[in-house]
């Protein structure tokens, strides 16, 4: 095995300010910048509980703090054993893969032996857990671990002399690629170097923890004495008793939540994804009738009633299935970057190469209706400088504004100035609503019910789904008939639309159903 960066890398470790004193000869990891982070062992307070506009309260709600530890998945090749020293008297070793739980704000020296063309030979990656997941209802946290994902391809890189960083996130849904990943195969992507990397997965989700190996070999006081007792949860035993010694490590796990006036308190969300309502720019129908506003994750409903076109949204659907997903940095001992396409191909890169990396999606043009006729809630708004008034249920029938005493404003419908909701009414349920993870199928239900006086026509119900989300073909039912199609969406998914012609008298309804997998 190749050393020579190993005797290069101590020259540059050194313990983090007020970070505590390793004993001589163990490993400290060098701290990146994070400037998010909180101070080293900074505890992760509870969260407080929100619901986005449109959720039903309670659907992706925590439930509690961050999870004590961060559940890991240690995949190598057949054959491999995995050895961890969790600081009692004896290491543990286990056959590949092996899922372990990581107290976060430590470092842990892992070993990997039995070495597929390198009989007699071990790695010794160091694993800097930053955070842990914020569990929800339903959620047993060890059925979500991050992949510690350590290829055949990357123990040919460290024996050749590489030095391999590998940045594991919790992917932000509303970032995600639409790309399929399964438990022991994650999504990885290239990076020029640790910087960008990290970089890069701030900017697409929550780091967890970080991996990096191929240094140098550690000894036997070197591995028993970086060992911190109650900091890892071996496979099959229950949490081990708190650590004596604080954490080193900032944590990731969730920051100080910031407060909206409005939708109250901002959690963390990267757990769960959702679907329907109207998120980001409103559905509003504009000139020639044309739909205006449907951005991923929103449904939309099209109706004509009495002449005139109008669109409604559903409630908001919660699926909390974590994705994670690897940002990598491959360096070679001279200096040069080596960089990885999705398809496997390398292209050496000199070190003030530039590249750019733009996952599907990432750059979207979209023209929008200059003008529409937008939903609002029933509200009540008052200003410095006066008050406006909302009257109607879901859409605004009357406006008064009134600076003083003095009214200088007024838009009024009084036929429409009723207790009834005169609106066709969509809800929208998913099954399962828990226990989902990537690869599974889910059955989306939309019921639309008429609740105006009159009957409605021509409806059209559209789904714009998540890059989360692949739409099953072919599994759409209804119990009126109707014309099913897809178009391609800038998330990387697609729209499904229903169009039904109706006519549907009032308190008249019907539902439709469809099936999506979740990557």
């Amino acid at each position: 095995m190749n050393f020579t960066l190993g005797l290069l890398l101590p020259m540059t470790l050194a313990a983090p300010p007020g970070g505590p004193v390793m004993p001589a000869g163990a490993y400290v990891p060098i701290p990146p910048a994070f400037p998010s982070a909180a101070p080293p062992g900074a505890p992760c307070g509870p969260i407080p509980p929100s619901c986005g506009p449109g959720l039903r309260p309670g659907a992706c709600d925590p439930i509690g703090p961050p999870a004590p530890v961060l559940a890991s998945r240690v995949i190598a090749p057949a054959g491999v054993k995995v050895t961890v020293y969790p600081g009692t008297p004896s290491a543990h070793t286990y056959p590949a893969p092996a899922t372990f739980g990581f107290r976060p704000g430590y470092s842990y020296r892992l070993e990997l032996t039995d070495l597929p063309n390198h009989p007699g030979e071990a790695l010794y990656p160091v694993l800097e857990v930053r955070g842990s997941l914020v569990p929800r209802a339903g959620m047993n946290v060890m059925d979500y671990p991050a992949p510690v994902y350590i290829p055949m391809s990357d123990i040919h890189k460290a024996f050749a002399g590489q030095f391999v960083t590998k940045v594991i996130y919790l992917e932000d849904p509303t970032k995600a690629v639409p790309i399929d990943s399964t438990p022991d195969v994650p999504i990885e992507f290239a990076e020029m170097g640790d910087e960008e990397a990290i970089k890069a997965a701030l900017d697409s989700g929550r780091i967890v923890a970080i991996l990096r190996f191929g240094d140098r070999k550690p000894d036997a006081i070197d591995l028993t004495r970086a060992a911190v007792p109650g900091t890892i949860q071996l496979p099959g035993e229950a949490l081990p008793p708190a650590p004596r010694i604080p954490p080193s490590l900032s944590c990731f796990a969730v920051p100080i939540p910031a407060f909206d006036p409005i939708l109250g308190p901002k959690t963390p969300s990267e757990e769960c994804l959702t679907d329907g309502g109207d998120v980001g720019p409103r559905l509003g129908i504009g000139p020639g009738g044309r739909l205006g506003g449907l951005n991923p994750t929103d449904v939309a409903l099209q109706y004509t009633s009495r002449d005139k076109r109008h669109v409604v949204t559903s409630n908001r659907v919660c699926i909390c299935a974590p994705r994670f997903v690897i940002r990598r940095a491959d360096l070679l001992i001279s200096g040069v970057q080596v960089k990885l396409n999705p398809d496997g191909i390398g292209t050496i890169m000199g070190p003030r190469g530039t590249s750019m990396n733009l996952p599907p999606g990432a750059v979207v043009n979209r023209v929008k209706p200059v003008e529409f006729d937008a939903r609002m809630r029933t509200a009540i708004m008052i200003a410095e400088n006066g008050i406006a008034t909302f009257v109607g249920m879901t859409m605004p029938r009357l406006v008064v504004v009134s600076r003083g005493v003095r009214i200088v404003a007024t838009a009024v419908e009084p036929e429409e100035i009723t207790s009834h909701p005169n609106e066709v009414a969509v809800t929208k349920t998913v099954d399962p609503a828990s226990g989902v993870k990537p690869g599974d199928i889910v059955t989306f239900t939309i019921r639309y019910q008429n609740d105006t006086r009159d009957a409605v026509s021509d409806l059209m119900l559209s789904d714009s789904l998540s890059g989360r989300l692949e739409y099953v073909h072919g599994s759409s039912v209804g119990d009126r008939p109707s014309t099913v199609t897809t178009i391609d969406n800038e998330a990387g998914s697609v729209v499904v639309n229903f169009e039904i012609p109706g006519p549907i008298a009032s308190g008249q309804g019907g539902v439709v159903k469809f099936k999506a997998k979740v990557r």
